[in-house]
C-alpha cells in the first residue's frame, strides 16, 4: 500500500522540487511566496464552511456590507505596511470573488446532497481566522515587495500547486494570480 501511494506522489513531488528549485536559482524567496500563496489557499479554504454556514441560516451567500469592511481594512493596512492601498484593494476584490465563486458551487452542491452536521460558528471561529489571514497576507505581500521579489509569470505555477480548493476553476485561480501580479508598494 505504502509502494502504490509512493508512487502517486512522486510525480506531484518531483513536480513541486523543480517549481521550488527553479525559484530558488533565480534568486527568489521560494518560502515568503510560498508562504503567502499557502495563506491564500488557507483562507479560501474555509469557504465550504461559509458556505455551509449561510445555507444552515438560510443567509445570502453576497454579503457586500461585510465586503466593504474586509475591502477598507485591506486598504488600511496596505497603506500601514507601505503598499498601495489601491492595488491590494484591486487583489481582495478578486479574492473575495474567489471566495463567492466557491461558496456558491458549494451552495449548488448541498441542493442535491444531504447538509452536513458539522456545526459551524462564523462569528466565533471563522471570522476571526479570516480576519488574521487577511492581515497576514498583507504583510506577506509587504514582505515580498519591499525584499524587491515582484511576483511574475515563474510564480503561477508554484501558484497553481499550491491553491487547492477543488471548487475554485483555473479562470478563477487566473483571475487571483493577475490580481495578485498587480500588487505594488506605494510611491
Amino acid at each position: 500500500m505504502g509502494s502504490i501511494i509512493a508512487n502517486r506522489c512522486l510525480p506531484l513531488l518531483l513536480c513541486l522540487s523543480g517549481i521550488l528549485l527553479s525559484t530558488c536559482a533565480r534568486g527568489a524567496e521560494p518560502d515568503s511566496t510560498l508562504a503567502l500563496f499557502r495563506a491564500i489557499d488557507e483562507r479560501l479554504g474555509y469557504m465550504e464552511d461559509v458556505s455551509l454556514y449561510k445555507a444552515k441560516n438560510k443567509i445570502p451567500v453576497e454579503d457586500l456590507q461585510r465586503e466593504r469592511i474586509v475591502l477598507l481594512d485591506a486598504k488600511n493596512l496596505a497603506a500601514r505596511q507601505g503598499l498601495d492601498p489601491e492595488s491590494m484593494e484591486t487583489f481582495f476584490i478578486a479574492q473575495i470573488n474567489a471566495a463567492k465563486a466557491i461558496q456558491y458551487r458549494y451552495r449548488a452542491q448541498l441542493l442535491s446532497q444531504e447538509m452536513p452536521t458539522r456545526s459551524v460558528d462564523i462569528q466565533a471561529d471563522i471570522r476571526p481566522a479570516l480576519d488574521q489571514l487577511g492581515s497576514d497576507i498583507i504583510r506577506l505581500f509587504a514582505a515580498l515587495l519591499s525584499n524587491d521579489h515582484l511576483l511574475n509569470e515563474r510564480d503561477r505555477d508554484l501558484f497553481q500547486a499550491t491553491i487547492a480548493p477543488n471548487l475554485l476553476t483555473d479562470a478563477d485561480k487566473q483571475a487571483l494570480y493577475g490580481a495578485m501580479l498587480e500588487v505594488k508598494l506605494a510611491r
